[in-house]
């Protein structure tokens, strides 16, 4: 796995405060390690991303910073927090969008946005929203008939409406 390019977005008000650090990170499935010895850290403001080949271990390091899958070594701290032993405070200060995500193939986009919006710690006007995600002429249609892109871009902003920061894992 190579990890990122990094692209620092200055601030003058936003010290290089590190909102993710991973040290020494290793996985392994039986035999087969799956990460070993990933260490990096991420800023406040800072662009990163996991780049590699399938099976480089991109989306096990993911799934550990967000304490989906236990590391068997190595320190992670996100925002601060443990993902193991502090997971429920993390969950509900990030959203993560995985690399397979899906709503009921029938649900409408307007039904989607209703769901999240009723999870959601402030009140929303689902019309509103509709309009400025550019989905005004989507609004009756089944989520599964978006384009791919337009799915994931949905999805992602549905899952912002619950939570404070958000997090992606791709391919």
């Amino acid at each position: 796995m190579t990890v990122s390019t990094r692209v620092a977005i200055p601030s003058p008000t936003v010290e290089a405060e590190q909102v993710v650090s991973v040290d020494g990170l290793r996985k392994a499935y039986g035999a087969t390690v799956a990460v070993a010895d990933v260490s990096f850290s991420v800023a406040r403001g800072e662009i990163f991303g996991l780049l590699g080949p399938n099976g480089a271990g991109k989306t096990t390091t993911v799934e550990c910073m967000q304490g989906l899958r236990r590391a068997d070594g190595g320190r992670i701290r996100v925002l601060g927090f443990d993902p193991v032993s502090q997971a429920g405070d993390l969950r509900r200060r990030i959203g993560c969008q995985l690399q397979e995500s899906a709503l009921p193939a029938r649900i409408r986009v307007r039904e989607a946005l209703d769901l999240f919006a009723s999870l959601a710690r402030r009140r929303v006007d689902r019309r509103v929203l509709m309009e400025q995600w550019g989905l005004g002429e989507k609004e009756r249609a089944a989520f599964s008939s978006l384009s791919g892109g337009s799915a994931r871009g949905c999805s992602s902003r549905l899952r912002s409406l619950t939570t404070r920061r958000s997090c992606s894992s791709t391919r």
